[in-house]
């Protein structure tokens, strides 16, 4: 089954690897004949060369480069179509730059074409030859170890796989399980069956791990080693669970990943970082005149420092001190802590309030998302006294602090700021986690430009 998988894994990433080359051959001989390029030199093997480069890491990272993403549907397809964006993009930026060679832009765009058909075309026609294997191919013939509810649903999405047409020969008993197996298919003890020529009708051992069973898997291993065939282990963690696809090793430990959130992807560590730096140092400076007014402003208008700072609950729940211009009168630092923020607040100044209106109090958070506390977009930050409260009262409440906390939000641009509905603003953070992508943190910076400045609850 494995050894199965494993070849149309290997076809697929070989063809696949080198349809930019196919689409780049093509494409240039097609303008070759119609007289609009010259015979392609050596510069051209080397834009060649670094396609097929840049598709390879693209594919990788948007995983498309695996034969479950034939099976995605519309998603893997999306999928597909942002690799080959991203590759080509990446082609003409460091085309832009190399000035060591003069290149047919046409000869590029006419290959990006060609890409998407020729993506469209190998997906479809390697689905189809898949699924007929399946169908036409032989049974792999499956020993399944267990007898639990667990093992009969293991069973079961054998026997609909989509790589292999899986059959259950037999189940295997241990000790202390329950029998839940459907009936017709032989139930067989551990000890029975290593007495067995198991061979000559299992090609495959499969053991459902149960929670019950997860004492005794070394045992049952060891003994299931006699037999001769290949082990899988399928585990039962009691529920579904969102884990991910990579079994990655620190020194002796063995880590399943359970991504929760998108924080440790290169997309976020690396691409959102940049970004956040990029717009940041452009906000700051397009804002250093008006921010230097605001704060002699406040000097002039009331008694106090220039900025507030505040403790806040930023990712993994470490703490940091968020700046603000500061609108209201010095007041205690546990009435500030504690008090939530209301409309026709008191204790503002004049001058405050229009800051808090037009939001350019928050204009110092851009030093937070400089300092690596915040981003751009993100969660809202929130005082260390309403995290604790908020997570005995709302369920889920603390997955917003598996990403950055932010200027801007979703939550924020749907109307949710200031004295409103919690657990609508968490319903919304949790959205933006699950959906995070650079693309949706654009929108939602258009969506904060556009709906404003003016907003009803910024105060």
């Amino acid at each position: 089954m494995i050894r199965r998988i494993s070849l149309y894994e290997f076809f697929y990433l070989l063809i696949w690897y080198l349809l930019p080359a196919v689409a780049f051959f093509f494409s240039g001989m097609g303008l070759r004949v119609a007289g609009r390029i010259h015979p392609l030199g050596y510069d051209y093997y080397i834009v060649c060369t670094l396609l097929v480069l840049l598709w390879m890491i693209a594919s990788t990272h948007f995983r498309v480069a695996r034969i479950d993403a034939l099976f995605a549907g519309r998603e893997g397809w999306r999928s597909c179509m942002k690799a080959i964006t991203w590759t080509f993009m990446a082609a003409f930026t460091a085309m832009f730059f190399y000035r060591g060679g003069s290149y047919s832009r046409l000869l590029l765009g006419l290959s990006a074409v060609l890409l998407v058909a020729e993506a469209a075309g190998f997906r479809a026609i390697f689905r189809k030859w898949i699924v007929r294997v399946r169908c036409e191919g032989a049974l792999v013939r499956v020993l399944v170890v267990g007898t639990t509810e667990f093992a009969r649903q293991i069973s079961e999405r054998l026997a609909t796989g989509t790589y292999s047409n899986c059959f259950t020969v037999a189940f295997v008993h241990l000790p202390g399980e329950e029998r839940q197996t459907p009936d017709g298919v032989p139930v067989l003890e551990l000890d029975e069956l290593l007495l067995r020529n198991i061979r000559d009708f299992a090609d495959d051992v499969v053991i459902a791990v149960s929670p019950q069973t997860m004492p005794h898997l070394k045992d049952v291993v060891e003994q299931l080693k006699g037999l001769a065939l290949p082990i899988r282990l399928m585990l039962d963690f009691g529920g579904e669970l969102p884990l991910g696809d990579r079994l990655f090793h620190v020194g002796s430990a063995s880590l399943l990943d359970v991504p929760l959130a998108p924080a440790e992807t290169i997309s976020y560590v690396v691409l959102k970082r940049a970004f956040d730096v990029a717009f940041s140092l452009i906000v700051l400076l397009a804002a250093a005149v008006p921010m230097a007014l605001i704060a002699v402003a406040i000097r002039l208008t009331s008694p106090g420092p220039v900025f507030f700072t505040q403790e806040r609950v930023g990712i993994n729940g470490q703490l940091f001190r968020m700046l603000k211009f500061r609108t209201m009168r010095v007041a205690e630092r546990r009435e500030s802590d504690t008090l939530w923020g209301r409309a026709n607040e008191e204790r503002c100044t004049a001058l405050g309030r229009v800051l808090r209106r037009t939001s350019l109090d928050e204009l110092p958070q851009f030093f937070n998302v400089l300092m690596g506390e915040m981003s751009v977009v993100g969660p809202r930050p929130e005082r260390p006294h309403f995290v604790e409260k908020f997570h005995d009262e709302i369920g889920q409440y603390n997955v917003r602090h598996h990403l950055k906390s932010g200027i801007t939000g979703w939550a924020q641009v749907n109307g949710l700021r200031g004295d409103t509905d919690i657990r609508e603003r968490v319903r919304h953070d949790l959205y933006y986690i699950q959906h995070w992508s650079l693309g949706f943190d654009l929108r939602i910076i258009v969506m904060t430009v556009l709906g404003g400045i003016f907003t009803e609850h910024a105060y």
